[in-house]
């Protein structure tokens, strides 16, 4: 399971500011810095949409990485989702190494054994990340500033997120809600996937259609 929060749109400036916080700054680690593209596909009947499944193949500092990832629900600012991640260069490869794993559900490899999948949209950005750790609580603190990618469209991206490794979902809620109001952090409504999707809406309600 992967328990995330995300806080979105930050503009850089901000971003800088909280990863410097009294209130993270003594339990982060190194910082690290990945460059990501990522895009996502669908099945050709919508089946993994209506499964609330996303599935998408990125490059991770060139290495690629495919990962099938189901909404569940929702817990405060935190949203959880089962996760499935193998490598992959391909996403033909990906979705053969996903439905060889023994924890995918059975719903969920029928689906994708013969699947048509079709590439609709990305997103392209730098990862800044580093490790929280208070002794209690455990998550990855990260931001992404990049743009979201559909057809010919762009859009800014910039985007905080805070993924749970150990403690509670209440703690790591109670310690962004103090973030959130210290920085006016709004919390974030869509996920990469479905922000990229909505590109030509937002062209076309910004042209008063």
């Amino acid at each position: 399971m992967e328990t995330e929060i995300k806080l979105s749109p930050v503009e850089a400036a901000v971003a800088s500011q909280v990863f410097a916080d009294e209130l993270l700054r003594p339990h982060l680690g190194d910082v690290r810095r990945s460059d990501m593209e990522s895009t996502y596909y669908i099945d050709k009947y919508g089946i993994l949409g209506k499964m609330k499944a996303g599935l998408r193949l990125r490059l991770e500092n060139g290495e690629g990485v495919c990962c099938l990832k189901v909404s569940r629900r929702t817990e405060g600012s935190a949203k959880v989702r089962e996760e499935y991640e193998v490598p992959a260069e391909t996403i033909a490869d990906g979705v053969v190494r996903l439905c060889a794993l023994e924890a995918l559900p059975d719903e969920l490899r029928a689906v994708l054994e013969g699947a048509e999948l079709a590439p609709v949209c990305g997103c392209s950005f730098t990862r800044t990340e580093a490790d929280y750790d208070d002794g209690c609580l455990r998550f990855v603190l990260s931001y992404d500033i990049g743009e979201y990618i559909k057809g010919d469209l762009r859009a800014p991206l910039g985007e905080i997120e805070m993924e749970l490794k150990a403690g509670s979902v209440e703690d790591l809620n109670a310690l962004c809600d103090r973030l959130r109001a210290k920085y006016s952090l709004p919390v974030g409504l869509h996920g990469k996937y479905t922000t990229a999707m909505r590109l030509d809406r937002t062209e076309t309600e910004g042209a008063g259609v």
